[in-house]
């Protein structure tokens, strides 16, 4: 089977990862993690799949037909698998790669999967597990319920830029947070 454009550009993205986690990106991981969230709702609310929400085949609801051929998926899964994802990772991929082939989609719906393939481009691999989905291993975002994320402000700025200023400002935070520990520690121990 032919690979198209836009699934060469996909399987190039995600053969850069690096599948070690890394929390120096959380705040923009973060955020992006929760834009892929909204887009997954808009595309469950519109395919009438919400019980399918968050993590889910969209390209199968939309065209059944929408497959990547299998030789290729296992390829990507194999190299991945070699890097370091997680089982989680490798079928959230193949759900990328599906809907990499579709040909046409609803209109208004926005791309579900560009956020969630550059929250694995800043800094790998995530959890999802008792209804939290977890950056890092010390930030949880309640997953909720579709209907939370669907009318979520869109994340419109996701240049470089922005996102590295998100990362500076949740390190920011972080350091705060440890100041003031320390600071509340040494006055009970004081």
């Amino acid at each position: 089977m032919k690979v198209e454009a836009s699934t060469e550009r996909l399987i190039e993205r995600l053969d850069a990862v690096d599948w070690d986690e890394s929390m120096d990106r959380n705040g923009s991981r973060v955020r992006l993690m929760q834009e892929y969230l909204r887009r997954s709702a808009l595309w469950a609310q519109a395919l009438g799949r919400t019980e399918h929400w968050p993590f889910f085949d969209i390209a199968s609801f939309v065209d059944p037909a929408a497959r990547i051929d299998e030789q290729t998926a296992a390829a990507v899964r194999r190299r991945m698998g070699e890097g370091g994802a997680r089982p989680l990772d490798a079928t959230i991929v193949r759900y990328m790669l599906d809907f990499s082939v579709l040909e046409n989609w609803p209109d208004g719906l926005p791309d579900p999967f560009e956020p969630l393939l550059m929250v694995y481009e800043r800094g790998g691999p995530f959890d999802w597990e008792a209804g939290r989905v977890y950056i890092g291993s010390a930030v949880g975002i309640p997953q909720g319920t579709w209907e939370k994320y669907v009318g979520r402000t869109p994340l419109d700025d996701v240049s470089p830029a922005a996102l590295d200023a998100l990362d500076e400002a949740w390190l920011a935070r972080r350091a705060e947070q440890a100041r003031a520990y320390q600071a509340g520690v040494q006055r009970r121990d004081g």
